[in-house]
Parts: structure tokens; sequence; C-alpha cells
């Protein structure tokens, strides 16, 4: 028999390009989630937004919406810069956030978000909008390494990279102060996966980069760290690169390759990835059923509100933004 939700009012704090992928269309699937309302910097921008899309109030400022007692919780799609600020307002008004990633930019903002949310004494909900986390891959990947089905893990290399189509002179990826450059952009998704499948625990890190993008981003990032118990895990993040999001995985007896774990933020699809067993040559696919890396966030998220699923911890989130700060920091060290 299917279990009757209580439908909640989602308010969308800012009218970003990517709010059809992230929101709109995933909506289509899940009955009890609804956008209530939007706010824009610009009111006509929300406006139109709320014209073409069907949302049915326009707010007359950020603070206006989250002050609103028909808003469940907060969906923010703000420049990364912006984000800290108004996470704190919408967990001083009451309200749970979903954040577009980054949660914030640095290890400074990440406690004062701290500081609020535990001001809220457990009454709010916050989680970081990686939605990678929310499909069972990543929970497969780590059977196979806690497991040792194939010997001991050795080592992870990941390429995350895209060349970006937006103008270089407005976008925030070429601004390093507002979260841009590649590795901030792209490194949170291999820092994510590292988390969930071997933890953070660590030995030494270091990372590269010439700074050579517009306005000193980087716009090609090398990284590297020497986890707890040797496993070495290295990265490539770049703007300059063809499109890949490939994680590679060397096992004592085998090679993990999944070639495109994004491939589920485009809508219901189905990811893979292959295992090469060394011993006898062969390879073997493990593939998932169809699904959305947005609509299984959103069922995530709703599910944590209602008390049926613990949510991400927050201070694991911050464990991850600040190492990747530090290691950011190391590249520029060199320069």
């Amino acid at each position: 028999m299917k279990q009757e939700r209580t439908v909640k009012n989602i308010g969308v704090i800012g009218c970003a390009a990517i709010l059809p992928r992230v929101l709109i269309e995933p909506l289509k699937s899940i009955e009890h989630l609804r956008i209530h309302g939007i706010s824009s910097r610009t009111k006509s921008k929300a406006e139109s937004y709320a014209e073409q899309y069907g949302i049915p109030v326009v707010y007359d400022s950020y603070d206006a919406l989250i002050a609103s007692p028909d808003i469940d919780f907060i969906y923010i799609l703000l420049c990364n810069d912006l984000h800290a600020e108004w996470i704190i307002r919408s967990i001083e008004a009451g309200k749970h956030v979903l954040v577009e990633k980054p949660l914030c930019l640095n290890g400074k903002e990440a406690v004062r978000i701290k500081a609020a949310y535990e001001r809220a004494q457990g009454q709010v909900h916050v989680l970081e909008g990686l939605m990678v986390q929310h499909h069972p891959w990543q929970q497969a990947v780590k059977e196979l390494i806690d497991s040792r089905q194939y010997g001991s893990l050795q080592s992870i290399s990941s390429v995350i990279s895209f060349i970006p189509k937006e103008s270089f002179q407005t976008n925030y990826r070429s601004f390093p102060e507002r979260g841009g450059g590649s590795f901030y952009d792209l490194g949170c998704y291999w820092m994510q996966f590292l988390q969930a499948v071997v933890g953070l625990d660590h030995e030494s890190y270091e990372g590269h980069s010439a700074f050579d993008g517009p306005n000193g981003a980087d716009w090609t990032f090398e990284a590297e760290i020497k986890l707890a118990g040797g496993v070495q895990a290295s990265l490539t993040t770049s703007f300059e690169l063809a499109y890949k999001a490939a994680h590679t995985l060397h096992f004592e007896h085998a090679i993990v390759q999944m070639d495109d774990f994004f491939r589920a933020n485009l809508g219901s699809l189905k990811v893979s990835f292959k295992v090469t067993d060394l011993r006898t040559n062969e390879t073997s696919k493990v593939s998932f059923d169809a699904q959305s890396y947005y609509v299984n966030q959103l069922h995530f998220f709703s599910d944590v509100i209602d008390g049926i699923k613990p949510n991400v911890s927050l201070d694991a989130t911050i464990d991850r933004i600040v190492l990747q700060e530090s290691i950011y920091q190391s590249a520029k060290q060199l320069v």
C-alpha cells in the first residue's frame, strides 16, 4: 500500500540556470514535494521564473521567503560566496536547508554554520547538495573495498573535467573569491567519494596548480592524498580538458573503473562500473537501474525531515570542506 506523505512546500532562493535540472524536472515524479515560492535579487527575474515554471508565489526578498510560514524548507541556489550567510539566516528562521554545493567556501564559514546549527538544537536539518552521494553505486564500491574479495585497495585515481560554456567574464568559476577554479568547483565530488568509500583519515596531502586561469583561478589542479593505511588517492580537475568524470580503483587483484559517474545527473539514467579481475583477465559489469541523482536527493532530504532517515553528518561535511581548503592552500604556497 502506498504511504501517504505530508506535502512539503519548498522555497527557492536564487534563479540559477540549473533550477530545471535540480528541482523542476525531478519534482515531476515526487508527489509530496512542490515549489511554493521563489525569490531573486531581481524581482523581475523571479517573476519570469515563476511564470515559466508555474511557481505560485514570488517573494519580494530572500528574508520574506525565509520568514514565510508557508515554506517548509529552503533550497539555496545562490552564488557560492553567499551560501554561508543564507544558510545561517535560514537556520535562524527555523527552516530546513538544502543548499547547492559547496556548503560554504572555507573553515571559518563552516564554524559559523555549525554554531547556528547547534543553536537550533536539532530543530532543523542542513544538507549540502552533492547529489552523487544519494545513489547505490558508492555503497557498492565500498562493499568491494571492505570485502577484500580482490585483495587490498592500493590506489584511487580520478579525473573530473569539462570546458565551461559560460562567459569567463561573468561566471563565478572565473573568480577564486567566489569559489571559482576547477578544484573548488569539481574537487568536492572527489572528496565526498573518498569520504564515502574509504574515509578521509590521512597521512599527507598536496596540491599543485599554475593558477593561470582568469583572475588567477586554477584552470587545472592536481591533488594527492596519502590516506591512512597507505592508499594513494590522486585527482585531476580541469576546465581545459574535455569532459570526463571517472574513478579508477586499483586493488591487488582487480581494477575497478567508473567512466561517467555524472551520468545520472542528467535525468533518470543507468550508471555502471566495470571490474577486471587480474587473476583471470575477465571483466564484469556492475549496473544499476535507471535513476536520477536529484530525485534521489529530494527523496532523501524529505525522509530526513520526516525522521525516516538520518541526515548526512554536518561534521563530516565540514571535515571535508576543511581538508579541501588545506589542499588548495598547499598549492597556493608553491606559486
